[in-house]
């Protein structure tokens, strides 16, 4: 049973786009690009949503009431009103951003779940074991794609008899059976039947690389994307004066 969950639904748009990109970029500058493109969302959405000049207003009354609490030089008791007051407009324009902030991680949202679905996980060369964990005590054994067979694992018990057969139409790391939080983001290689005894299979998939050199946990998708995010961002906030 293969179910989208709500953040998913945008993913065949993305997916869609990002085909036409391959046609265009390597691998990387395609990562790269969905980054900036996260970025601008991002940023231009929080722009939108927040009160700027608000916000704009009440930084300026922060630099001024901080500036009076370092140079105060009396009491501690008599620098309550400035301490009040600093935490006062501090809280306040942590209240007034918020929501905003908010709004604008969906984008990041979406298109993270998108990525890791397409980037996350891959399939083995033909004839390559996985490793595959199963909760119970029960042992699972890699079938891979051989003739027209759909990649999976075969489940059996500790007296050696077969349980179940579980193919894995896409390549993820879990399949579990169904829960509640799945209506957010959906498992692409669908679910576990309910009347099984065991409630998840783990398999240890090899993780595309996009980058052809360096250590292995920079050779994903994710260290790219996320640098270029977050360059992308500060980037846009200076250039676009965003508060």
């Amino acid at each position: 049973m293969t179910a989208m969950g709500i953040l998913d639904l945008p993913g065949p748009v993305f997916t869609w786009l990002d085909q036409w990109l391959s046609l265009l970029l390597p691998p990387v500058a395609s990562i790269a690009f969905w980054g900036f493109l996260c970025a601008m969302a991002s940023m231009e959405l929080y722009r939108l949503l927040s009160p700027q000049a608000v916000i704009a207003k009440l930084k300026v009354a922060l630099k001024q009431s901080q500036t009076q609490l370092n140079s105060f030089d009396g009491e501690f008791a008599d620098a309550w009103p400035l301490i009040r007051r600093m935490l006062s407009l501090a809280l306040r324009r942590i209240a007034l951003v918020f929501p905003a902030t908010i709004a604008a991680s969906l984008p990041i949202l979406l298109i993270v779940v998108w990525l890791d679905s397409r980037h996350g996980a891959a399939y083995p060369p033909q004839g390559t074991p996985v490793q595959i964990e199963v909760a119970g005590g029960f042992n699972g054994y890699w079938t891979d794609n051989a003739g027209d067979r759909t990649p999976g694992a075969q489940i059996i018990d500790q007296g050696g008899q077969e349980i179940a057969t579980i193919p894995l139409a896409r390549p993820v790391p879990e399949v579990h059976k169904r829960y509640w939080w799945d209506m957010l983001i959906g498992n692409p290689a669908g679910y576990l039947a309910d009347e099984l005894p065991f409630d998840r299979v783990q398999f240890n998939l090899p993780r595309p690389e996009v980058v052809p050199v360096g250590p292995s946990w920079m050779r994903g998708w994710d260290l790219i994307f996320f640098v270029v995010l977050l360059l992308s961002a500060i980037i846009l906030k200076f250039v676009r004066r965003i508060e």
